[in-house]
């Protein structure tokens, strides 16, 4: 592997190698212009195709402004054809590019047939920088098959993005409209997603792949509007497998939108509303004590957890003067969930409500500095506020991975965050170079009050324990055996029943194993900045190679990041791209290849279309270290707020009543804080790509690629103050040697040290079947190994890492993603999604605290002596949750959780009706310079055939009614979640819920069924 400084020197080496040569090369033009409808209305998402005489096409599509602009075209005479759904074809031929010279062509589409409108072929493979293959540009055909719920659609993407590395805390990387840390706009209001499009530009934060931008629909010039209902209920679902009976469930959504002018051709507005009524369910999957018997006994409960969200926005578009554009974007949403909290091991008695509230705004302003010069600027801003409010004060009670009673501890909590974000590039051509140069300043500020777990929660795990009979009796002789963690907490009340002492209940295998509380002041307060800036260029230094070398610096506050440099370089190649032959001189005066719009004769003509390219790239990119994270430090710095972590038997024995924080200060209990690392320093990601791009025939294409990545600086947390190896002894939970001394207490260090390697084999195709289905597919392998268990975990030994190193949290060994759409004659359109991968990693534990470091995270041992007391057999082997020195601890992630599989379908149909609209005769689009617009780069877009347009478009009707139907999971497939790892879990291996990765519709997990049908109906006019 190249070490991090060997890769920036080489992409600085290229860096000045590409600014040295850049001016040699030859020259190449672009064609611009504005598409409007026959009133002047700005048409977006339309697709412009430039053709040369050899039928070879490349594409793009219109902006939020209705422009288009093809770049690094050759001189020479291109036929241009514009396609979008709901209008007639239009083709303009024989338009001469001059070298030099950027051609300004507006062009006016006229309504036509939407069955018979196709768009050119834009899948052929391309060595522009953004026409990677392996990303992917989801349309409104697309998202039809996709959920309408926003968190549901957010899922959606995400897995479509495929499995990536973590970002810390901050979550997947998603931008709407260029801003981030913004919300899932509802899918009406969305134009276009691309998903891991360019994925080496210095524009971008986000390590390798999995970025997904969101373009939503701009203002129009003529009114359109429109309403719809999403339904869903118990009904029209099965049962989910890990519930007992069907239980009441229901989804309704209702929305409406309408655009049209303030000022025609100049402002422009588009107004949204909706409301989400999600009446779904809960499912308590856990195993309690009969509160006669004492017995254990299975509760399976569905609880419905009604839940509402209301959201509104508005944008405005407006055309300042020639040369300004301004945009405006507010939104508003609140939503509530009464209860929440509960399923999975947590019962009814954790329920809270919540309460959230959420603005923004966002304006872009775009400057036409000249015809070959763009600048523009985004400010966004935010504010948003949850409230959690418990139902009762009740202490919690955990007993692991069995169930967790008691209240939910989390009093009555606020956050309150405030965001705000600048952005500003400048993007200018020159000859075959299209270079962006820009920046970004993000702030947040949140004001946390969070009494978390001030009431107090015990917690009971498994371990060692005496043998007794049925009677509760002691067996004399019997070895000690295994006890779960519910079988301790059973010992502990029957024998409080007995009367007997606190150590006779702990001699019998009884009594508590910890007891966590919090005091103080639950208000925290942080502030963090960021600042990032880039240069980017595209550079065709020959029609058949392309290089887009960029270099990004970012840096942030609260932490040391101050030479956060990130050089990055891609290149497309391709091996069989050139020049025909030069045409043949014209018998006659008039040259006929030239009247007929093909290439003058003694010329070049245009460069074929490549049939191969092999594209790469490497770079490094960055991982922010969350303000979440630098919240929790300063929460928990043993001032602010008091946090302890009880193991002293004279305080557990207290059992079921939860001394006062006071109480614990007499005691002497030492308390436990959080610190930062002054050493930490942000994810730092090195990764590098080669793969081939292969157009097989005019509807398939196949790319192939191999990807290596390796990770430094993953984030860790340790504890520092643990005791030493060797020191310490389970059965005095006081005793060890601590660095700091006991009454430091426990020193949770967040550390930037883990590493991470990950390689991936990646496999895409798309194109058409039969003529008439649409498809997509991609598949990768991967194989991804660390030493990193996040900040939630600890390691087996707190001062030996030699034993961590395994497969990652996100090794999905198999990932395939694919969908496909398909009109019939009848006017049924029908679009398919289906995702599947093989299992996740996940723990096994011995659900034990054996290090003192009062995490239950320590692993077992492959065992040498199967007969041992205490050996547990598994499909792993046979495993010993007591290890000896000589036995071999088994590796991080060791077992394999099970396999996923959902194959989603959506179909609609459109009725239209109305008074009958004859079409106007098509005037004729004027070449040279139109009305000056905002021109901002558009990446090409999602491709179909190429037809000729009719010859007469037929007659449109002004008003649509539109019946869709949604079948998640139709198959009906039980995709499980991860199961239980600890051994000491009545639950041990076991799955006891539907997987949560990812879920089609409303309801997230499956919970409303494990196959969901939603119907929709929409009116459009």
């Amino acid at each position: 592997m190249h070490s991090f400084a060997s890769s920036r020197l080489l992409v600085f080496v290229l860096l000045l190698t590409a600014a040295a040569n850049g001016f040699s090369q030859p020259n190449t033009v672009s064609i611009k212009g504005t598409v409007t409808d026959q009133l002047g209305g700005l048409v977006v998402g339309a697709t412009v195709a430039a053709k040369d005489s050899k039928g070879n096409a490349v594409s793009v599509t219109t902006n939020d402004d209705g422009v288009y602009q093809l770049h690094n075209l050759l001189p020479g005479r291109y036929d241009l054809i514009v396609t979008a759904s709901g209008f007639a074809t239009l083709e303009e031929k024989n338009v001469e590019l001059k070298a030099s010279k950027p051609l300004v062509r507006d062009l006016q589409l006229i309504v036509g047939s939407v069955e018979q409108v196709v768009t050119v072929d834009n899948k052929s493979v391309s060595t522009d920088s953004d026409r990677n293959a392996d990303a992917l540009v989801l349309g409104q055909k697309e998202l039809e098959a996709l959920p309408t719920d926003p968190d549901a659609l957010a899922a959606a993407l995400q897995a479509m993005a495929g499995p990536t590395s973590g970002n810390g805390d901050n979550g997947p990387q998603v931008k709407v409209d260029g801003f981030s840390n913004g919300t899932i706009p509802p899918k009406e209001t969305i134009r276009e997603v691309r998903i891991n499009q360019n994925p080496y530009s210095a524009e971008n934060e986000y390590p390798g792949w999995g970025g997904i931008e969101i373009f939503t629909q701009p203002g129009t010039d003529k009114f359109h509007g429109g309403g719809s209902f999403n339904f869903n209920d118990e009904s029209l679902n099965s049962r989910n497998p890990f519930a007992k009976t069907r239980a009441p469930y229901q989804f309704r959504q209702w929305g409406g939108s309408l655009t049209g002018p303030i000022v025609k051709k100049r402002d422009s507005f588009t107004f949204y509303t909706n409301r989400y009524a999600n009446f779904s369910n809960a499912i308590v999957n856990a195993t309690i004590l009969d509160p006669v018997t004492l017995k254990p006994s299975l509760f399976n409960q569905t609880i419905v957890t009604p839940g509402v969200s209301t959201n509104f926005g508005l944008r405005n578009d407006l055309k300042l003067n020639k040369k300004h554009t301004l945009v405006a974007n507010y939104s508003y949403s609140r939503s509530s969930q009464d209860p929440q909290g509960l399923g999975g091991f947590s019962l009814p008695s954790r329920a809270y409500r919540t309460k959230n509230a959420y603005q923004q705004l966002q304006i872009t302003e775009t400057a036409l500095i000249n015809e070959r010069t763009v600048n523009e600027t985004r400010i966004q801003l935010t504010h948003s506020i949850s409230r959690q409010t418990a139902q009762n004060n009740l202490p919690g009670l955990n007993v692991t991975d069995s169930f967790f009673g008691g209240g939910s501890q989390v009093g009555s909590a606020s956050n309150l965050q405030e965001r705000a974000e600048v952005q500003n590039f400048t993007s200018w051509t020159h000859k075959n170079h299209f270079v962006k140069i820009g920046g970004r300043l993000r702030y947040v500020r949140i004001k946390s009050i969070s009494p978390s777990n001030f009431g107090g929660t015990y917690t009971f795990a498994g371990g060692p324990g005496q043998t007794l009979d049925a009677n509760d009796n002691l067996v004399p002789g019997a070895p000690m055996i295994q006890l779960t963690s519910l079988e301790r907490y059973r010992r502990t009340l029957v024998f409080q029943k007995q009367g007997l002492s606190p150590a006779q209940i702990r001699q019998l295998g009884g009594g508590a194993t910890q007891l966590s509380i919090a005091g103080g002041n639950p208000e925290a307060r942080v502030s963090q900045a960021d600042v990032s800036f880039y240069i980017q260029e595209e550079w065709k230094v020959r029609p058949h190679f392309s290089l887009s070398p960029g270099l990004r610096y970012e840096n942030q506050g609260n932490i040391n990041s101050n030479f956060n440099f990130a050089p990055r370089i891609a290149f497309a190649w391709s091996p069989s791209f050139g020049h025909s032959k030069p045409a043949a001189p014209a018998a006659d005066k008039k040259d006929a290849a030239t009247a007929k719009g093909g290439t003058p004769p003694g010329k070049p003509a245009p460069p074929k279309q490549p049939k191969t390219v092999i594209r790469g790239g490497f770079g490094i990119f960055y991982s922010r270290i969350g303000e979440n994270t630098v919240l929790l430090s300063r929460r928990f710095n043993g001032l602010n707020q008091q946090q302890f972590v009880v193991t002293d038997p004279a305080v557990l024995d207290l059992f079921p009543a939860v001394p006062a924080v006071a109480t614990l200060n007499t005691f002497a209990v030492p308390q436990s804080r959080r610190i930062l690392d002054p050493k930490m320093t942000p994810d730092q990601t090195f990764r590098a790509t080669i793969g081939v791009e292969h157009q097989f025939s005019k509807t398939l294409q196949v790319n192939v690629s191999y990807a290596h990545s390796e990770d430094r600086h993953n984030l860790r947390v340790f504890n520092i103050n643990a005791p030493l190896g060797g020191t310490f002894d389970p059965a005095v939970p006081t005793s060890g040697v601590r660095p700091f001394g006991l009454a430091a207490g426990n020193i949770f260090d967040y550390k930037t040290d883990g590493r991470e390697r990950d390689d991936s084999l990646y496999v895409s195709a798309n194109g058409k079947l039969a003529k008439k289905i649409d498809f997509w597919m991609n598949y990768s392998l991967n194989y991804s190994s660390g030493n990193t268990w996040g900040t939630t975990g600890s390691p087996f030994d707190a001062y030996d890492y030699s034993q961590e190193w395994g497969r990652s949290n996100y090794d999905t060994r198999h990932w395939m993603s694919g969908g496909a759409s398909y009109s019939t004659k009848s006017g049924w359109s029908v679009n398919t999604f289906i995702l599947a991968n093989s299992g996740r990693p996940f723990n096994i534990t011995t659900g034990r605290d054996t290090n003192g470091d009062t995490s239950f995270t320590e692993r077992p041992a492959f065992a040498l002596n199967p007969n041992k007391p205490g050996v547990i057999f598994t499909p792993y082997g046979a495993l010993d949750p007591n290890p000896t020195p000589d036995e071999k601890i088994i590796p991080h992630n060791f077992a394999q959780g099970p396999r996923f599989f959902s194959v989603n379908i959506g179909a609609s149909k459109t009725f239209k009706f109305g008074r009958a609209i004859a079409p106007k005769t098509p005037p004729s689009a004027a070449a040279g310079v139109g009305p000056t617009v905002s021109v901002a780069p558009v990446a090409s877009s999602t491709p179909s055939t190429a037809a000729k347009p009719p010859a007469k478009p037929p007659v449109q009707r002004p008003y649509s009614f539109v019946f869709s139907i949604y079948v998640t999971n139709a198959f009906n497939h039980n995709n499980r979640s991860t199961p239980v790892g600890n051994m000491t879990s009545p639950f041990f291996l076991q799955s006891t819920s539907t997987s949560g990765m990812f879920f089609f519709g409303p309801g997230g997990g499956g919970s409303g069924g494990n196959r969901q049908i939603t119907t929709r109906l929409g009116l459009r006019f």
